[in-house]
């Protein structure tokens, strides 16, 4: 196999920061909770249950050790007993079936303490710089009964029931960087085992998964000494749902250093694979990720996807790939960026992304280098000596797209973003219609660039920065975002994020691509609830044989593990 990284290849910002774009990505090999569980399971680290006191219903406490090499850390569980009136998956809610915290050791009976009197409170708690990430989620009540209820009759459950949900327990926020006092950021340094992005939240996800099967087992057994425990298999299907509303949005205007990153990161895979000219053996390997792709979207059982391409379409446009990949094999030795031009013009964006995404899993040896580079020293920084000639090119030539909104016209700016008075809850308002305008944040880009654009039609190209800035404060900020990003062309979003027909879900969408979810089951366009880990292996997996190709599970046979 030849390959050469082509920088021609590299999709250029007009192209991949659009919100339908974003809004079509998919988990890659590259997704943080892939590359978290594959350090997990290469290195074999040594998860032990060192306590499990739950009574016949569920409640009490559980805590795992985390064996990472040179480190020992520890997974703390409380269970909670809720009432379903109690349960809500908004970030407004103060209580939780499930609350849990990643620490670092050692853990004695004061740390424990600690963590009785603040975890199960999540805001109005306080943790401390030796926890990681605290989160919690909710029971999803029906699947959890159903289930039990068959294990206690000594059955397994209709795995194509356990398809409908995808999960036992929903998360409904997972914090770290320095949340509630926890450990900031910057603590995980280069040589530490949580260091990447959101790893460590990631890594607390994937074990409060393994809770929660080890949680409905204990169930059935208290009930029923003989009763089945959860196979294997259905375990592994399983994932571990969250509910994700507008609040990841802000957070992509906010870092458009590090967002400049993951998609330079992303980009940077795909354009080395696009090189690549495509071998028999790799071609039969795509075709293999099709069928498994195209009988998991037909099994789906997502039905209103609304700003979604929905699951049966997908399955019919892959089966259409398949056959132009078949073609495209037999003529041999061709770069697959062919083949992604090619459906570039036939398929749906949603379609285009998977194929590139399926691509890119057929060469980790030539991507997995990069799965670090995923933070970034966030400076945002004044360049006061730039003379207006060289900024006012900036704005022309690097936001030309947020010079194309009409702002005259009132749907391009209908909506205000605000946070909540309640518990700092990013909303989208009305303009003219809902309270919270005079709270607004910062979040229309283009608007403050156009706004900037016509002011420095005022000044001269010889003027330094510092003396217009000084003459028009108003424009400080946004003059600082423009230097500070005018070498990183994926750090913003070529939208308008005020505008009648915003669809914040394309958004919170491309986050949790990052993150690797799967299953986007849109509630509105404001909120989503996703799966992760589905299909992933568990921690009694660690030590065996492990292969990195777990996405896109087929629903386990039932006669099969009956």
């Amino acid at each position: 196999m030849m390959t050469t990284f082509h920088e021609e290849l590299l999709r250029s910002a007009d192209e991949v920061m659009t919100p339908e774009r974003l809004g079509a990505s998919r988990m890659t090999s590259l997704s943080f909770s892939r590359s978290m569980l594959r350090k997990v399971m290469n290195q074999k680290w040594e998860i032990k249950r060192i306590q499990f006191e739950l009574d016949e219903q569920g409640y009490g406490e559980a805590c795992y050790s985390i064996e990472t090499g040179n480190e020992t850390y520890y997974f703390v569980v409380f269970s909670h007993q809720l009432s379903d009136q109690e349960r809500s998956d908004r970030v407004i809610a103060e209580r939780w079936d499930v609350t849990f915290a990643l620490c670092e050791g050692p853990l004695t009976e004061e740390k424990k303490e600690r963590l009785r009197q603040g975890l199960p409170y999540q805001e109005a708690g306080r943790g401390d710089a030796m926890d990681l990430v605290w989160s919690r989620a909710n029971r999803s009540t029906r699947v959890f009964e159903s289930i039990i209820q068959s294990l206690v009759q000594g059955q397994q459950p209709d795995s194509r029931f356990l398809a409908e949900a995808g999960y036992l327990l929903r998360t409904t926020a997972v914090y770290g960087n320095g949340k509630f006092g926890i450990a900031p950021y910057e603590k995980l340094k280069p040589d530490h085992p949580f260091y990447g992005a959101f790893r460590a939240q990631m890594f607390a996800v994937w074990m409060i998964r393994q809770f929660s099967f080890e949680m409905l087992d204990h169930i059935a057994k208290a009930q029923n000494p003989q009763a089945a425990q959860l196979h294997p298999d259905l375990k592994r299907f399983l994932g571990i749902g969250n509910a994700t509303g507008l609040g990841m949005v802000p957070y992509l205007i906010s870092h458009p250093k590090l967002i400049h990153a993951w998609i330079h990161m992303r980009e940077t895979a795909m354009a080395r694979v696009m090189g690549v000219k495509a071998s028999q053996a790799e071609g039969n390997k795509l075709l293999g990720h099709i069928e498994r792709c195209i009988s998991y979207f037909l099994e789906s059982p997502l039905v209103h996807l609304q700003a979604f391409t929905k699951p049966e379409v997908l399955a019919d446009e892959l089966k259409q790939v398949k056959q132009l990949a078949e073609k495209f094999i037999e003529k041999g030795e061709l770069p697959w960026s062919e083949l992604s031009e090619i459906a570039k013009e036939s398929f749906g964006v949603e379609t285009q992304e998977l194929l590139n995404a399926l691509i890119m899993e057929l060469y980790p040896q030539l991507i997995l280098d990069l799965e670090d580079q995923t933070t970034v020293k966030e400076d945002y920084d004044l360049i006061p000596q730039m003379r207006i000639k060289e900024l006012r090119a900036i704005v022309r030539e690097k936001y030309a797209w947020a010079l194309r909104y009409d702002f005259s016209d009132k749907d391009e700016r209908k909506y205000f973003w605000y946070r909540s008075a309640e518990k700092e809850e990013p909303r989208m308002g009305e303009r003219g219609v809902d309270p919270g305008e005079d709270h607004e944040m910062p979040m229309g880009i283009a608007l403050q660039v156009q706004h900037l654009n016509e002011t420095l039609g005022e000044a001269t190209d010889s003027e330094v920065v510092a003396k217009f800035v000084l003459r028009h404060p108003q424009h400080k900020a946004i003059i600082r975002r423009i230097q500070s990003l005018k070498d990183e062309p994926y750090a913003e979003i070529h939208g308008n994020l005020l505008a009648k027909g915003l669809l914040p879900i394309h958004l919170l969408r491309f986050k949790l691509a990052m993150f690797g979810a799967e299953r986007f089951d849109p509630q509105s366009n404001r909120w989503v609830r996703v799966t992760l880990f589905q299909g992933a292996p568990l921690v009694e997996d660690i030590g065996e044989e492990f292969e990195d190709d777990w996405i896109f599970p087929a629903i386990p046979r039932l006669e099969v593990i009956q």
